[in-house]
């Protein structure tokens, strides 16, 4: 296969007019018979016409479309948070959260849900944390949650979940007895979540100088990051099976959609750069996986994975809340 053209993003390089611009297996006709019979330089140009259309497309949602629907949305929300918040919690129901990965190591990464437990303790919501391993494997975290969920009083349960933690879910959801466990959760609210994997994880378990660093410095801290493996994304990967969704559980999205220009922080940037040949991403997550999830899927405007910056997360998460929890009356 030929290697995909690139070149630095923002700057004004020539485009090597002699390669391909994007991955072959990507485009249309390489599937069919016909493919074959086109020469070198009809397949050649056959793909930079297909990426240049591809381009074209994603140009147009974020210019004609994504900046006018999402703001709007953002409008609308932030009138509903204008309004004024109930005196107390109208509803029995207590949020749990099932942390992302490093939450005890590393707070201030807002794996740890602060921002929903501020939001839920400001509407007068009791608020519990799932005692998931920090850095546990998907499936040791699925058992952990299973059982907490089973010794849970008979009361109706919100679950959010962050980052690895909407793995962790996943898993669980798919675990023996989880029908039983599930049974008094009303609602998912999933930030960020990792449902399906991530692109980034194989280059972070990868041989290449960066993510060795990086292993070795979360080694050198006592963190271990085997649980990568389990977050490999595509065919055969651990959690490349269908979301078992119980009937009675409202699955609540909540995604970053930024651009390039949106992202402050390098690692931000970089990790966006590198799922950019995907599509649209947040840095973590290609947003076609979320759009192809049930339930309702809400977009933070220029936030990348872990919602940052926090511009409408905080009037969303409230917004969301506050009408689960009229809605569980």
């Amino acid at each position: 296969m030929n290697a995909v053209a690139t070149a630095p993003i923002l700057e004004d390089l020539p485009v090597d007019s002699g390669r391909p611009f994007m991955p072959e297996e990507l485009t249309p006709l390489f599937h069919t018979p016909s493919y074959r019979e086109l020469t070198a330089a009809q397949r050649l140009r056959y793909n930079q016409l297909q990426a240049l259309y591809f381009n074209e497309q994603i140009l147009f949602f974020e210019t004609a479309l994504g900046h006018g629907i999402l703001e709007a949305l953002l409008r609308r929300i932030a009138e509903i948070c204008a309004q004024p918040a109930p005196s107390s919690w109208s509803s029995d129901a207590v949020l749990v959260v099932v942390p992302g990965a490093f939450y005890r190591e590393n707070p201030g990464s807002g794996a740890d849900g602060r921002v929903l437990r501020e939001q839920a303790e400001r509407l007068g919501c009791p608020t519990e944390t799932v005692p998931i391993a920090s850095t546990g494997g998907v499936q040791e975290n699925a058992r952990i949650l299973i059982d907490w969920l089973t010794q849970q009083p008979a009361r109706p349960m919100i679950l959010a979940s962050l980052s690895k933690g909407g793995a962790d879910v996943k898993m669980a959801l798919a675990e023996p007895g989880a029908e039983r466990a599930f049974a008094n959760v009303a609602a998912w609210i999933n930030l960020c979540g990792i449902l399906d994997g991530t692109p980034m994880a194989e280059w972070l378990l990868s041989w290449r100088l960066a993510p060795m660093l990086n292993r070795l410095y979360c080694r050198l801290r006592g963190q271990s990051p085997t649980f990568l493996r389990d977050l490999r994304h595509g065919a055969g990967q651990p959690l490349a099976f269908p979301l078992r969704l119980p009937a009675h559980l409202r699955l609540i999205s909540i995604v970053g959609f930024p651009l390039q220009e949106h992202l402050v922080r390098g690692i931000a940037r970089r990790c966006h750069q590198r799922l950019a040949p995907l599509g649209p991403n947040d840095g973590g997550l290609v947003l076609a996986d979320v759009c192809a999830l049930p339930g309702l899927v809400y977009p933070i405007w220029g936030a990348d994975h872990y919602l940052q910056p926090k511009t409408g997360v905080r009037e969303l998460i409230a917004a969301i809340l506050q009408y689960l929890g009229e809605a569980l009356q």
